[in-house]
């Protein structure tokens, strides 16, 4: 082969290479191109992604934070037209919760549809909780209720991935549609997914927010209308709030009242009790036991400078993850109940025709006399008195006026003794009297000549003058016994030896 044909093909293979060589570049090249496009949407992607997740932090409107959705999705590829339609389990219905680009008069025919297997992609996906790929929307069963609609807005394929939430209920779709017949690719279904994923974070914040928030208002207005004081205190002892009906209870303003210290709150005696069971509490919280609820009668100031009694119960506050953050109580105003309390305690001990004590609350107020004069060596009386004529005037004049005669007798027998010492009625016509404290037995007889001239003058009731005398027996401590009973007993033996003879008892 002679020069020339040998740098012919030389030259020949020299070109081959070079055009091999470009082609070579050139393919380097796309691919290039096509990675450095692919990470900016990527990029594009992710900002867009990331700004959503802000917008959902940020508690912005749900129509705003789905049209953010979209709107990435719709930037990094605009050949697709995208929506989100939220289902109304009440009604089975479709609503259309974002669809910027769709034609409105397609968004207006889809608002309201029955979530059907007849309506489209996003019906089917609804009904099944399962992706619906719709390549060619003419040719698929999924459309035949709407496919004219479709074609009149010029939409081709739909893919529509479910909204689900964490309980695998089915609240919307995300649908992707284009122009032409399309099939997705990996890319597409990952957009599809994390598109949907998106929208439910969204959904299930609002909802949760939403619920949040109806669930605090509810509490609120029971709080703000309940007749107790309803308030929340911090771990610093601190309120944190106070409802309104505090102004009731004490006189100050819900705002007034959270400002206040527990010393400007509380009487002294209080705020000690409330301190030792905060100090109590804490512990318990510090070794993982149950909060120690706290009930307790406390007095509390009010504005005018008098207090009030209220009944406080206490409950623990604790954060979603368990721990102890606070105190919730309850203040119940208690002056009706413990004026119905000190009735019924004044009913049980009193008799009630006199209002004198009765023999259950001389007893008591003999044993503590007792007690006390055991340790300080004093001495004391105890006179049983009966009244003598009383019968007749009872048998002559009636119940009405004997019990207006046993009444007067009552108020004499108090103006003949000291107001330490104790005058009981203990049935009929029967009184006892307890001479507490003495220095000198003699002091009794004193008293006893006392009350036997004041019994005798007469009592005028209504239009009679009424004349009646009194028997009068004592008994004392120490030289006759250190018993009631037997006190008592030793006193009613002495005034029946008293009693006049010829007049029943």
């Amino acid at each position: 082969m002679n020069n020339s044909i040998l740098i012919a093909v030389a030259a020949l293979f020299g070109a081959v290479v070079v055009i091999v060589a470009a082609v070579h570049i050139n393919r380097v090249n796309l691919k290039l191109r096509n990675m450095v496009r692919l990470m900016r949407r990527a990029d594009v992607w992710q900002r867009g992604h990331n700004h959503v997740l802000a917008q959902i932090a940020a508690d912005d409107p749900l129509e705003d934070v789905l049209m953010g959705i979209i709107i990435g999705v719709e930037h990094i590829r605009p050949e697709m037209l995208c929506s989100i339609l939220l289902v109304d389990h009440t009604t089975n219905r479709l609503k259309v919760a974002a669809a910027p680009h769709l034609p409105a008069f397609f968004n207006d025919a889809v608002d309201g549809l029955p979530a059907d297997q007849s309506i489209g992609s996003c019906g089917t996906a609804i009904v099944t909780g399962e992706r619906v790929i719709v390549s060619d929307i003419q040719q698929d069963s999924a459309w035949i209720g709407v496919k004219e609609l479709a074609a009149k807005a010029g939409l081709a394929s739909c893919w529509s991935e479910p909204i689900i939430n964490r309980h695998g209920k089915v609240m919307g779709t995300f649908a992707i549609y284009q122009g032409q017949v399309a099939t997705p690719t990996a890319d597409d279904i990952k957009l599809i997914e994390e598109s949907a994923y998106l929208a439910e974070i969204a959904i299930e914040r609002k909802l949760s927010l939403e619920a949040l928030r109806a669930s605090e208002e509810r509490h609120r207005l029971l709080a703000d209308n309940a007749q107790d004081v309803i308030w929340t205190m911090d771990l610093n002892g601190r309120f944190t709030y106070v409802s309104p009906a505090v102004e009731k209870l004490r006189g100050y303003t819900a705002s007034e009242a959270i400002a206040q210290t527990l010393e400007q709150t509380l009487t002294p005696d209080s705020v000690a009790k409330v301190k030792a069971s905060v100090s109590k509490t804490v512990a318990a919280v510090k070794n993982k036991q149950p909060f120690p609820d706290f009930v307790a009668e406390l007095d509390h100031f009010c504005k005018d400078g008098s207090t009030v009694c209220a009944e406080i119960r206490t409950s623990g506050i604790y954060d979603a993850e368990g721990n102890f953050i606070g105190i919730v109580g309850v203040s119940r105003d208690i002056t009706e109940r413990k004026k119905s309390e000190e009735k019924i305690r004044y009913m049980a001990q009193h008799d009630s025709l006199t209002g004198l004590p009765n023999r259950t609350l001389f007893t008591d107020r003999l044993q503590q006399a007792l007690s006390y004069c055991k340790r300080h060596q004093r001495v004391l009386a105890v006179m049983l008195l009966d009244l003598d004529k009383f019968k007749p005037v009872n048998d002559r004049y009636g119940h009405a006026l004997g019990d207006e005669l046993l009444q007067q007798v009552a108020q004499r027998l108090l103006a003949c003794v000291r107001t330490s010492d104790t005058v009981a009625r203990i049935g009929g016509d029967e009184f006892v009297i307890l001479l507490h404290q003495m220095d000198d037995p003699h002091q009794a007889q004193a008293v006893s000549e006392k009350i036997k001239r004041v019994l005798s003058e007469i009592f005028l009731i209504e239009e009679y003058s009424i004349q009646i005398g009194c028997s009068i027996g004592a008994a004392f401590y120490p030289q006759d016994g250190a018993d009631p009973v037997e006190l008592t007993k030793i006193a009613d033996q002495r005034m029946y030896q008293q009693k006049p003879q010829g007049i029943a008892r």
